[in-house]
């Protein structure tokens, strides 16, 4: 009987806890989410995509860069091995359908082993801390640069976004070249 009424009991409360969950993400969205739009949701959850320094960029680039256009994204100084400055990945899903890519992109995909690794390679052949190029990463850069170089005319790159390794704030400082010439992008938000 006691094992009955422990099996019933543990059975109840199980079912209740999908419903008390329910009720409490209705009224996290009654209070806080509910009559704003996607956009204005999606900023109050303080996802990385959502936050203002990422935001605050897309307009401008949007405006400048052609929908037809690749863009090469080169973090370029910085210096986060963490995983939390994948810009990239969110630029490429924000600046649809212009094409984004990254320097060694199978290290580039995302997940938390390989990423250490595609930081690892900016730090030895780009110099992203600004500690100075070792002899072993200035051979390395000059073996890559021939091949670097004919994967932007093959894929027909002539845009490059460079921002920092930094999980807060990527954008600070961050350059858009068009065939290696600057352009102010942020001229008409200034």
């Amino acid at each position: 009987m006691k094992l009955r009424s422990l099996v019933f009991g543990i059975a109840l409360s199980l079912s209740v806890l999908p419903l008390v969950s329910t009720v409490h993400m209705f009224r996290d969205w009654s209070a806080n989410r509910a009559g704003l739009n996607e956009d204005e949701q999606l900023r109050q959850l303080m996802l990385p995509w959502c936050r203002p320094s990422f935001t605050a960029f897309l307009d401008p680039l949007r405006k400048v860069i052609p929908e037809d256009a690749a863009i090469l994204c080169t973090p370029a100084w910085g210096m986060e091995t963490a995983g939390k400055a994948r810009w990239y990945l969110f630029l490429a899903n924000a600046l649809y359908p212009r094409r984004v890519f990254v320097r060694e992109p199978a290290l580039a995909s995302g997940t938390l082993v390989t990423y250490p690794l595609w930081v690892k390679h900016h730090l030895e052949t780009i110099d992203t801390d600004e500690s100075g190029l070792s002899m072993a990463g200035l051979i390395k850069r000059t073996r890559l640069e021939k091949v670097v170089k004919e994967e932007i005319v093959k894929r027909d790159i002539a845009w490059e976004f460079r921002y920092a390794l930094d999980a807060k704030d990527p954008f600070r400082g961050a350059e858009l070249l068009h065939n290696d010439v600057p352009v102010d992008y942020l001229q008409e938000y200034r």
